[in-house]
This record gives structure tokens, sequence and C-alpha cells, in this order.
């Protein structure tokens, strides 16, 4: 098979290797598609782990199963998340799946970049989703990226007539305002990047520039991108008494003034939103239909053009590069 090895931020290229071999437990996907994610074009974070194969936006088809494995068939149209929690553990009772130790060390091999993905048991019983026939791939493969903005909105325990900011009018902040509606808020965006808002407008009325937003104070901010401008933004615009949800990290060693006493007076939370677990998951998918994720892909490339995706991705036109892996299967 092929797949993609990252060796840098800026070196990407794809290896031959054998099938994996599973294991009796394991399951065997072979990957469809699966989108580049936001989080892998922070260089920072990417070079911490290279070199590895990336990809975790995945829709695929059970290709092999494992002689104990009852719980999937050969032919079965999957989407894989990359980690899973044990469902038992304090972190995870308690609901907070990605504190879970068994969530941080799971993980699929070698990565979503690859025309197979082998699948442990401790990732399928938990948190691989059979597609119905309804779902397009292209929406399929999007079910993880949309289940981090459930799980932000959920943190955000946002209400319905809330009125919500999102910050940054990416791929992520599109998806953010989307899940925010249908939890019932009246949602705004804005963006530094014209192109970002041209395509924003598209699907939403209320999005422009930090011009646009004038004196508007809003319960609950969401700040896509990892920038310290926009977080500092973000507290300008919150109400008193309001929430700032923090999407995204920003690079090690980045530190940023805060002023504790405005946030102490005007009782602001600033809430974290990292990944998403199990029941975002199954949100993410039970809505993926209302949300159709695949109107914000601009872009799509093959697996023998990565690199060239990747480089594409990075452009501030793009919103979402789907990179098609596999049509049919080869035999094993």
């Amino acid at each position: 098979m092929m797949r993609a090895v990252l060796y840098s931020h800026s070196d990407i290229q794809l290896v031959e290797e054998e099938i994996p071999k599973i294991g009796e437990n394991d399951i065997l996907v072979r990957v469809l598609k699966c989108g580049i994610c936001t989080g892998e074009l922070m260089d920072w974070y990417v070079d911490l782990k290279a070199p590895y194969t990336p990809g975790h936006e995945i829709v695929g088809v059970v290709y092999e199963v494992g002689e104990n494995v009852k719980n999937f068939k050969v032919g079965e149209r999957v989407v894989v998340h990359h980690h899973a929690p044990c469902m038992v553990c304090g972190y995870c009772i308690k609901g907070d799946y990605v504190h879970c130790e068994t969530w941080r060390k799971s993980k699929i091999f070698p990565g979503g970049f690859s025309e197979f993905v082998l699948v442990p048991e401790e990732i399928h019983r938990v948190d691989v989703l059979k597609v119905p026939e309804e779902i397009s791939d292209d929406d399929a493969a999007l079910v993880e990226p949309l289940a981090t903005s459930v799980k932000a909105v959920r943190r955000a325990n946002i209400r319905v007539g809330e009125r919500v900011l999102g910050i940054g009018l990416g791929f992520m902040g599109l998806l953010n305002l989307e899940v925010a509606k249908i939890f019932g808020a009246e949602v705004f965006g804005v963006d530094v990047l014209q192109e970002r808002i041209n395509f924003a407008k598209k699907f939403f009325e209320n999005v422009g520039s930090y011009e646009d937003i004038k004196d508007d104070r809003f319960d609950v901010v969401i700040v896509a991108p990892g920038n310290k401008d926009a977080i500092i933004s973000a507290l300008r615009y919150v109400r008193n008494g309001g929430r700032v949800v923090l999407f995204a990290p920003l690079p090690p060693n980045s530190p940023i003034e805060l002023d504790i006493n405005d946030i102490y007076f005007r009782e602001i939370t600033l809430i974290p939103s990292y990944s998403a677990g199990p029941d975002d998951m199954r949100i993410s998918l039970s809505i993926i239909n209302r949300v159709l994720p695949s109107r914000f892909i601009t872009h799509r490339v093959k697996l023998n053009n990565i690199a060239e995706g990747f480089e594409i991705a990075r452009k501030p036109e793009t919103l979402k590069v789907m990179v098609e892996i596999s049509q049919s299967a080869p035999t094993l």
C-alpha cells in the first residue's frame, strides 16, 4: 500500500510498504477519503510528532476483521476516530474523555493518509461508527471535525436565543457557527481575510470584518484560530458574565497578557475545548446531513498529490482540502 509520511511541516512524502497485518481483535479499514485538518497545518505541532503519517478525518470501508470481532463486518462503511477512551475510568465517567489514559495512548496505524489503516479493539469497540447509506463519503469524512464543534458548543452550554460570535471564518469557524445555530443561537462571524468573509457570506447573513461588529457584545465568543490577537478580541466583544471558548492552542512559549482583574470583575468564563469524544461523534453523525460540511470543501487532491494538497491548504482562499485515497478495493 501507499501512505504519506510527514518528516517535517515542509516535507511530506509517499512511501510504499506492506499492508498492516491485523490481530484477532483488530479491523482493517480501506480508507476512501480523508480531510486535511487545520491542526495538521500547525507547524510546531506536527514537527513535534514527526516522522509520522497524519490524517484523522476518515471515512472508509471495513476490509478485514479479526476472528474475535463481532461488531463489524467486511464491506461496512465507517467513520474512524483516531482515539477512543476506556469509558470506565474517572475521567470517562465525568465525560472528560480526552483526559482518559486509554484515549491518549490509543491510535490507528499508520494514519488516515494511507490506503489502509489498522484499527485496534480499544478504538473500534467505542468510536468507530457505521455510516448510513444516505450520507455521502465527503460528509462522512467530516464527522470528526464537526464533532469537535459539537463539543465546543456543548462545553459552552450555548442556549436558544443567545448571541454567539465566531472569530475566524475558516473551515472550523464555519462549523462552529453551524452547530451553534443548530443549538438555537443567533450567530455572527468575523475574519481579517476578505477571501474568507466572501466565502462565508454564501452561507451566513451576519458575517464580516471586525469593523462591522461596532459596539455589540455577545453571550459567547468562539475563538477558532490559535492566535493571540483573536483571543484578546474575544475578551473585548464578550458581554459581562459571558463565555469565551478557546478552540485552538497557541504555539509553545507564546505568553499572552490578560487583564485578570477585567476578567474577574466582568465574570468572564474561559472555556478551552480540545478534540471530541464518543458522545460528540454520535451527535455529529446525527446532524451531519443538516450541516453538510462538504459544502465547505474548496479543493480536492489524490493521495499521490498529498504534498500539493498541504501547500494548497495553507492558502488563505482554501477552506478544506479533501484527499481522495481509494476508489476500489485491491486484493490482499
